[in-house]
Order: structure tokens, then sequence, then C-alpha cells
């Protein structure tokens, strides 16, 4: 198989609880994504970035279970790539909007400054989220509609989610990306400029990234955050899952899938894992994956 075609094949969406689904809302759609009208707002917001990448954004008034779990913060940062500095300027503009409004007042939604030599601009969202808004790279056509589109995704003004950056604790970043390419398949690379920084390639034509970025103090320790990703080789990952006993049920999402068989993951075309290990099977850090085949009802590649 072709490079892209191993590994991750989409890192698809990101889910993230929030306090109140109306200034989730507000602030994806001033970010650039859209709501899926498929859905309706009394279910979990998801909200497209592009056409292939979501952003899943439960609250209390949709979920029972997360009742008082409160709003979760992505570990890092998350990269959204726009296709122009137009783009991403009328981007900024609905934020600075959104940000002089009473009802964001108490949130924490503030824009950095303008980076121009490198065409980007830090965001940190209403919950305390880390957002890095940049003009995509040329290879970014490849998460846009050639390679396949949701319904009503036209109306994103973004072009995806490109890259995750996950802060990890010293010494794992280039262990994790070992983990990565035997388990998963993936490519890796080490990051530009970062001597203990490692990336995990990803998405049609490896668009995409999972980076590590070392930290001291962190833990490691996830907050109930999940990003959703589509793999090729489905068996094949499970099973070597499996055979390190890393295969999950997360009590929380039962009624999606409960796979602990080859048997049940092929049923669910989806299983979860979420410890990321080293060689000898000591745990790196934990980051929950919801690990879909290419037969879910929901893939949205195309040709495929």
């Amino acid at each position: 198989m072709a490079a892209q075609d191993m590994g991750i094949l989409l890192i698809e969406h990101l889910n993230l609880n929030v306090s109140s689904t109306e200034i989730a809302v507000e602030f994806y759609e001033a970010l650039g994504c859209c709501r899926d009208e498929r859905r309706p707002l009394t279910k979990t917001l998801h909200s497209n970035c592009g056409a292939l990448t979501q952003f899943h954004t439960p609250s209390p008034e949709n979920e029972a279970y997360i009742a008082d779990a409160g709003p979760q913060r992505w570990r890092g940062t998350i990269h959204v790539a726009y296709d122009s500095p137009a783009m991403l300027e009328a981007a900024a503009q609905r934020l600075r909007t959104l940000q002089a409004e009473e009802r964001f007042a108490s949130t924490d939604l503030t824009l950095g400054e303008w980076q121009e030599d490198l065409q980007e601009l830090s965001v940190l969202g209403p919950y305390g989220n880390r957002f890095l808004l940049h003009v995509a790279p040329a290879k970014l056509d490849a998460l846009g509609p050639r390679c396949g589109a949701r319904p009503g995704s036209e109306k994103s003004r973004c072009l995806g989610m490109d890259a995750l950056t996950l802060e990890v604790p010293v010494g794992t970043a280039k262990k994790a990306a070992l983990f990565y390419k035997e388990v998963l398949g993936c490519a890796v690379r080490d990051v530009d400029g970062c001597a203990d920084g490692c990336a995990v390639l990803a998405g049609p034509g490896l668009a995409q990234e999972l980076r590590f970025q070392e930290v001291e103090g962190c833990s490691g320790k996830e907050v109930g955050e999940h990003m959703a990703i589509y793999v090729n080789d489905f068996e094949g990952c499970f099973q070597r899952l499996l055979e390190r006993g890393l295969v999950w049920v997360n009590p929380r999402f039962v009624h999606l899938d409960k796979s602990t068989t080859l048997e049940e993951a092929l049923h669910y075309s989806c299983f979860r894992f979420k410890d990321v290990v080293d060689e000898t099977g000591s745990k790196l850090f934990e980051l929950e994956h919801e690990v879909r085949s290419t037969s879910h009802k929901s893939w949205p590649l195309a040709g495929a």
C-alpha cells in the first residue's frame, strides 16, 4: 500500500465537553466551521471543520452522563487551516465581534497578535482550548472536497483540522512515535526546530499530523477528551493492541461501541484504546482513540 493508505487515514474528529451548546455553536461558526444540520441541537453538536474533519462538543444540555463534568481542554494546541490570509482575517474579525459580546465576557475567549511571517494567529477558545489558525500549505488540498465531503460541509469557511499538538511527559515523544509506527503502521518524523518533538503523519496525502511536545511536569493523564481516527488495517491494529492488553471500553459510549473482541470490533466498525506504551509495555501517557474502519457509517472519504 502507498504510505497514505497505511496508518491513520484520517484524524476525523476531536471530542471536547463544553458547558453551553449555544456558546459552542457561536464560537465554532466564528472559527469558520458549520454545524451539521442533520443533527438537532438536542444532540451533541457536530461542527464541520472543512470537508472532512469535525469538532464534537457535547454539553450537559444533551448528555446527562457529563452533567457534573465541566468543560474539557485539549492538552496542547488545535491547528485549523484556511486557504488564504483573507479567509483567516475574516475568521479573526468574527471572533473579535464575539469577544465584544456580553455573553462571552465571562469566557476565556482571547485573540493573540497576527504573526505576518508565519501567517498565523493564536486564539484561546471560550473554554480555554488553544487554537492556532494558519494559512494552509499547498498540500492541504488533500483535505478538501476532492477527497470526500460530508453533506452540508460546503458551508464551512476553513479547510480543516490539519494538526493536533499534544503535550506529553519528558522523554516520551520518540517512544510514542515508535508505538504509532509499530502498532498503527504510521509514518513519523522529527518536529522541525524541536529536539525532543516527534510527529505522526496522518490523513489523505499525509496532510495531517499528531505532534508530541515534551513538557516538564506534564502528567500525561487524559481528561476525558478523545479523538476519532480511521485506519485501513483495522483488524491488524486491533490484534496488535489486543496482544498488548490495550483494547479498552469507555463506559460513557457503550451505546455506540463496546468492543473487546475482533468480532465485536467488526460489528461496530470501531474499538477504543487510551494507553500509549513503550516497547516494555510501560505507559507513556493517555489519550483516548476512537478507532474506526472504512466500513463505519460516518466514513467521509471518497472512493473507498
